[in-house]
């Protein structure tokens, strides 16, 4: 469930805690930014339509959804949309079969605490607000061809 992860480069855009709806989810902004077309350009020059990635970076009152993709770390990244570096340090993974781009239409609180039970659960020490953390970060990773979800949290290597 722990590996290393390289430093990876998230590029779309980031939306604060505010703009999520009440059933907790961040239906609208990510079909706003499937309808964007800067977007939907990015991924096609960069032969990145096949994945789909969300990102939770949590500070310790709030947090911010990120909506977009992983993308080449070296990448040039056009107006409109932005880009975060994930640092390279462990993580813990899950992965889940046979989900579609929905999954990122769920309730966020939901999500993240079913997983962060799965990390807790193989005895790996977590944070109870992961605003805590140094890494504060839930990187969520869809290939939309094997249908298969990538879940990673992002840990302090001496936690």
């Amino acid at each position: 469930m722990k590996k290393l992860q390289k430093k990876v480069t998230f590029v779309g855009r980031p939306f604060p805690d505010q703009l999520m709806d009440e059933q907790k989810t961040f239906t609208e902004s990510n079909m706003a930014m499937e309808q964007d077309q800067t977007f939907l350009n990015f991924i096609a020059q960069n032969n990145l339509n096949n994945t789909r990635s969300s990102l939770v970076v949590f500070g310790p009152e709030n947090f911010m959804y990120w909506y977009g993709v992983i993308a080449p770390n070296e990448i040039g990244v056009p107006r409109g949309l932005m880009k975060f570096v994930l640092p390279e340090t462990q993580v813990a993974v899950e992965e889940k079969d046979n989900q579609n781009i929905s999954f990122f239409s769920q309730p966020l609180n939901i999500v993240i605490s079913q997983f962060l039970a799965t990390v807790a659960d193989t005895g790996i020490k977590i944070y109870q607000n992961p605003g805590d953390s140094l890494t504060p970060y839930v990187l969520q990773n869809l290939d939309l061809k094997t249908k298969k979800l990538t879940q990673e949290l992002y840990l302090e290597d001496d936690l």
